[in-house]
Order: C-alpha cells, then structure tokens, then sequence
C-alpha cells in the first residue's frame, strides 16, 4: 500500500506484538493474555484466556490476590481488572481443576509510565512469521500477526489496540512459506502462500472471514491498491524473464486485467554458448533473460506505477571458424538499454516514459557496466516518482567488480527525468527505501549511513554515520527528525550531531502509535 510515510507519535510507553515464549510450566496448553501487563492507577484492563492455537477459551473463575490494589469483573465476555492503588496484583484464573496467574504491575497516575515502559505483550503460538497494523477502520482490529503451530498450522491473528484478541483465522493449507503480505483499504489482510511454481493470496476481512484466494503461476514480487478497490499484483516466471501485472477487485478478487511486462533478450549471432565460453556457430538464437523491476506503487493521482529495465543485447562472432572457439574479445556486444516507467490505469491501459536510455557497441570482454532499479519505487509527494537506482560493474565473465554504483532518480509527472542523486556505496545487505517528510525532506540510507536531501532539487543536505554496518529508514517524522532502525535499537536523527534513542530492540509503526517487536 503506497502513500506519503509522514507520522507523528504521541505515545507514552510500547506495545510489545509478542512477548517472548514464557517457560513456565504453569501456561502450558492455556494463559491468560495479555502479559507484561502496566497500568497506572485507575485504570480498566481487559484480560482474556488463549490456548497454544491462540482459541480463546470461556467459563474461568476470576480472582485478585489484593483487593485494596484492584477488582475483576466481567464485561462483554471479558474479564476487567480496575486498578485501585499502586503495587502489583497476581490475577487468577481457573477453568475446571487448573489455574493461571499473571502479574499486572499498577503505577501512580500523577506521571507518565517510564519512557520504554512495555504496556502489555502477547505470547506467540509458534514461529513468528509477521506482523502489521490493520488500517484502522470503526470496528476492526488494529494489528495483524500471522504464525505458524510446530504442526504448520498457519493462523491470522486479530488483536485490538489493548491487546485483547478478537479473532483468528486458519489457512486452509500448509504450506511453510507464508507471508503477512499488507492490510487493505477495507481493515481486512491480505496473506500470500508461496510455493515453487507459484502463489495463492488470500484475503481475509476485518471480521475474520475468508472473502478471496487466487492463485498465480511464478513467484510474488510486489503490491498496491488504490483507493478504488482494485488490487495491483506483480509476478515473475522463475528466472524473471516473463513479469505479469494483475489487477484484481479488492472485494470479490475478479480479474480484472493482466498486463506482461516487455522482456529483455539476448540475441547471438555466429555463436554458441559452451560451458564458459563461445563456440563459433551458423546462424542465430535468441533467448529471454531476467527484468529488473521495481515494486509497484500507486501515486498520488491513483494510477499505479511501476520501473524496470529493458535491454536488447546481441553479441556477433563476426566472420568466425565453424566450431572454433571464440575468445571472449572478438564478440562484440551491441546494447540498447532502457529505464522504463509505466504509468497504469484502472482499466489496464497504461503510459510508457522511457526515463533513460543507451546504446552502445563494444567488446563483450570489455567491463560492462549495468544500470537497473531496485525494488522501493516512492511517490515523490508531487505526483512523480523517485526510483531507487543501482549501477553494477561487471569487469568480466568471473568478477563482478566493485561495490554497485547507488543512485536516487527523481522522475516528474510527464515522465521525464529531473535529477540522478549519487548514494555512498557500501557492502551488504540493500534498504533502499526513502521516507518524506515536511518541507520536502527525503531520507534514504545506504548501508550505515543515513542522508537527507531536498526532494525537489536532489541537493544533499547532510549524513549521518550509525557506526554500524546495516540500518534502514522507518518514517519521516513531525518535527523534522527520521526514525532510522539500526540492529539494536530505533532512534531519532535530527543531524549527523543530534540523535536520540527513541526505543530499544525493533519499532513497527501502527496508525496510533509504535510497537516493539520481538520476531
């Protein structure tokens, strides 16, 4: 789901998504949830009863250890605890012949909790695949996680802002490879089961009812919807030589429109490929290689965007000996490369800007340079797009060179190309998403290092060094600052000199507030 990432937190304290697995004997088959339980004085806690499938279990018998610090009651199915004075009270709970506790700690209402204070935790029922919050909408949950059982039980769990359950939901197949994929415009969630020649989506609504599944050949690449219910899929034949676009109805999950992707092709002239080499051949062939594609977005217009590489490569052996071997330097290698930008409409028609292009002829032993997007296309909040770019080095056949050349393309709505801003290059793992925030800030991080920069003219503003070799943008916020997540911890960057510690382990930004998650 694309938009501008802009967000203000007013929060007190974290939400843990999950707590990590208690090993005690006495939660074992059924618990009371939430736990890591803070409250201040005063206030109602709605507590529950979940067994290791996350079904949430009726009929105990509620109790307090100390009733001058707080009462149970049941409401709505639910049993409340009301704080009355500060300490920490052990809730019971028994169901037939076995009982439960959990420690809820009450804090004064004259102050706030303590900055990092957990206000509850929820305890995950298997291997912990995701989580994410729900767009919020009147009656729905505010966050998803999906998990899977030691059996490979898969489970869509719904939870409230306090942390209460509202339902689950199982797939229907077992498959490892699953992934909470997004929440849609609707507060429902839309989940993906991949396998090796494909994937099927399911998506399930706020109340925890399959309303779709669809299943597509080849292997999921990215997402967008629109505000008006339609879906955009991206898939990709193994190997990547054949993209499809899929437009779905949010709704009923009807098709309705499919769109391929131009290929790129090498084509071979009076040559073989033999082994690591060239043989010297009569005639031509001519074979689909891999696109590089950016995921799909939709702007701020509610057309959908999308950026890939297309290339015609033909390499030609010239006037060679049938069956010899040709050396790598007597091809040459005719390119025509191109950065395409597709502008798609609701209907399946679409714009095409061609945002660069090259041709070239050389030696096929000579260092090639290759110029393709990465994944994190982004509106650039004035109806264009900036595109994440990467250039690569391959000096020949056995060494792919240097670190990858790292650029920001701004492109603007007519489709043409307004700036290329070079990035620090670095070693390891590729976060190459931009955040937005007031006054045309962008933030973008590469490696350890986090820039800033104007947006509308690609000027730098400053970097700032992490220390550390990997960290990545989570959301441009209110008062000028990023909040960046390194390893450890997630902080606030106002400069390369004024940087503070919002939280420590990993943040997920949810519609109202920030959790800390613990997968």
């Amino acid at each position: 789901m694309s938009r501008a990432r802009t967000v203000s937190l007013f929060v007190l304290g974290f939400f843990s998504v999950f707590s990590f697995p208690s090993l005690a004997q006495e939660d074992t088959g059924w618990r009371i949830s939430p736990e890591k339980v803070n409250i201040q004085m005063g206030s109602d806690r709605p507590l529950q009863l979940l067994d290791d499938s996350a079904q949430e279990l009726h009929g105990a018998v509620w109790t307090v250890n100390n009733p001058n610090l707080a009462e149970i009651r049941e409401e709505e199915g639910l049993a409340v605890l009301h704080s009355k004075g500060v300490g920490t009270v052990v809730v019971s709970a028994t169901l037939g012949q076995e009982t439960r506790t959990r420690e809820i700690k009450i804090w004064s209402a004259l102050r706030p909790l303590p900055l990092g204070t957990t206000n509850w935790g929820l305890h995950p029922i298997g291997r912990e695949v995701g989580d994410l919050p729900a767009v919020p909408t009147p009656d729905g949950p505010e966050i998803y996680s999906l998990e899977q059982t030691e059996k490979g039980d898969t489970y869509l769990r719904a939870d409230r802002h306090d942390g209460i359950q509202v339902w689950t939901w199982k797939m229907p197949e077992q498959t490892h490879d699953v992934a909470l994929v997004c929440g849609d415009w609707t507060g429902g969630a839309l989940i993906s089961a991949d396998r090796g020649d494909g994937f099927t989506l399911y998506t399930v609504d706020k109340e925890g009812t399959l309303r779709w599944q669809h299943t597509f050949e080849g292997a999921r690449k990215s997402h967008a919807y629109n505000l008006e219910h339609l879906v955009h899929i991206v898939s990709q034949s193994q190997g990547g030589t054949v993209t499809t676009i899929t437009g779905l109805d949010e709704i009923s999950g009807n098709v309705q429109f499919t769109l391929t992707v131009p290929a790129s092709h090498q084509n071979d002239k009076n040559l073989r490929a033999e082994g690591a080499g060239f043989v010297c051949a009569t005639g031509g062939s001519s074979k689909a290689v891999t696109t590089d594609i950016s995921r799909i977005i939709v702007n701020m217009d509610s057309l959908a965007y999308v950026a890939f590489r297309q290339s015609e490569w033909s390499l030609d052996a010239g006037n060679c000996k049938i069956g010899s071997v040709v050396d790598r330097q007597a091809v040459t290698l005719t390119r025509d490369d191109k950065i395409m930008l597709w502008q798609i409409h609701p209907d399946g028609t679409y714009v095409s800007f061609t945002v660069e292009a090259n041709k070239l002829k050389q030696s096929y032993g000579a260092p090639v340079n290759i110029t393709y997007p990465t994944p994190s296309l982004l509106t650039d909040n004035m109806n264009g797009t900036l595109i994440p770019m990467r250039t690569s080095h391959v000096l020949s056949a056995e060494n792919l060179g240097d670190q990858p050349d790292e650029y920001i393309y701004r492109v603007n709505p007519d489709g043409e190309l307004v700036y290329r801003l070079p990035l620090p290059k670095y070693p390891g793992v590729l976060h190459d998403d931009v955040v937005i925030g007031n006054d045309e800030l962008g933030f973008a991080t590469r490696g350890g290092v986090l820039i800033a920069f104007n947006v509308r003219e690609g000027k730098e503003l400053w970097r700032w060094d992490s220390n550390t070799d990997d960290i990545s943008v989570s959301a441009a916020l209110a008062d000028g600052s990023c909040l960046v997540q390194t390893p450890t911890e997630a902080v606030d960057v106002w400069s390369p000199t004024k940087v503070k510690v919002y939280m420590s382990g990993k943040a997920m930004l949810s519609w109202k507030g920030v959790y800390r998650k613990h997968n």
